[in-house]
């Protein structure tokens, strides 16, 4: 399970390290790394959720420029798989109007619509419920 979803680009067109870096601070934020690297990272981590690391700092120091399977905890591994893989974030991402340097006002803007497709894909299924009003049979006289 080492599959590779996304390597940071820092050159050119295909530069994504602002993209992948605000979704790595967002999964750092909301829990959702592998407890093996939250126990070995767990300062760096700590930095992260206190924006005192970026989310691209992490990404280069931590975790090599790659954002792998691995590095995520099940819910995240399957929430990454069906938002990113799908395109879904990156037309998220292209909505955001922030072109600043400050990797935070970023997180702002994104946060929300991350967490709003997390809620969306985390939401249970509706059920199907029924109640009978009045039974045709069965009547005492």
């Amino acid at each position: 399970m080492s599959e590779t979803y996304e390597t940071m680009n820092l050159n050119g067109p295909e530069r994504n390290v602002e993209r992948l870096g605000a979704l790595t601070a967002w999964l750092i934020s909301n829990h959702l790394l592998d407890a093996h690297l939250e126990r070995d990272q767990g300062r760096k981590i700590a930095r992260v959720r206190m924006q005192d690391m970026t989310g691209p700092e992490f990404l280069t120091t931590v975790l090599h420029g790659d954002l792998k399977a691995t590095h995520l905890n099940d819910v995240g591994r399957d929430f990454v798989e069906a938002y990113l893989k799908s395109g879904r974030y990156l037309d998220d991402y292209a909505r955001c109007r922030y072109q600043g340097e400050n990797e935070w006002h970023r997180y702002d803007e994104i946060g929300p619509m991350i967490t709003a497709a997390f809620r969306q894909h985390t939401k249970p299924a509706p059920t199907m419920t029924a109640r009978i009003l009045k039974f045709p049979f069965g009547r005492k006289k």
